[in-house]
């Protein structure tokens, strides 16, 4: 994901080229749903100053995750996000398991055994 002001813009590392003088840079596709940018190829900068990976890739230190999305998160049975558990609105605050992989991505397995998506957009590690 690149961060850019107040506005974000989320990618899938395809590859990476280094540039004529070294430079880093990550081969990219836009996965910007209803943007005119989306699906295109291209190239961007590797420099974490600029970029941050999307998802969390630890458990929080205090094992506390808070809801920050607008309509809230819902709970799952299952790491692949299938068999709906239940609805958290904006604020709540869950209690984390453990960090589970699924794909290219990662999930909180809560307390109760249920999973959520560890998005940065959706959720923030800590007491908000």
């Amino acid at each position: 994901m690149s961060i850019l002001g107040n506005m974000f813009f989320m990618f899938v590392v395809t590859g990476y080229k280094r540039t004529s003088n070294s430079t880093l840079r990550y081969k990219v596709r836009d996965v910007n749903h209803g943007r005119k940018t989306a699906g295109k190829k291209g190239y961007i900068t590797a420099s974490r100053k600029y970029v941050v990976p999307v998802y969390y890739a630890s458990v929080p230190k205090s094992k506390k995750i808070t809801v920050i999305a607008k309509k809230g998160i819902n709970t799952y049975k299952s790491a692949n996000l299938t068999g709906k558990a239940k609805h958290y609105k904006k604020g709540v605050r869950l209690t984390v398991k453990k960090l589970v992989k699924h794909n290219l991505t990662t999930r909180y397995q809560l307390s109760n055994g249920k999973y959520v998506t560890a998005n940065k957009k959706l959720i923030i590690a800590g007491n908000y």
